[in-house]
């Protein structure tokens, strides 16, 4: 499951990387990529904050009341 989650989070930040070298070369080329890049930045944000949450949350399981 580790493998899975972390060739998914790393193929997104690729896809992020190649729209940003896309971006460098000009606009006629990000037009039709615009809406593939606004989902992408918003899934790795969500799926940052979900494991962010998640990592707060098992470390909350350690505390002494």
């Amino acid at each position: 499951m580790d493998e899975i989650l972390t060739n998914w989070l790393l193929g997104l930040i690729a896809a992020l990387l190649a729209v940003l070298v896309l971006d460098s070369t000009g606009q006629p080329f990000l037009d039709p990529l615009s809406p593939v890049a606004n989902v992408l930045a918003l899934v790795t944000f969500l799926a940052f904050v979900i494991l962010t949450g998640a990592f707060l949350v098992y470390t909350a399981s350690f505390r002494n009341d």
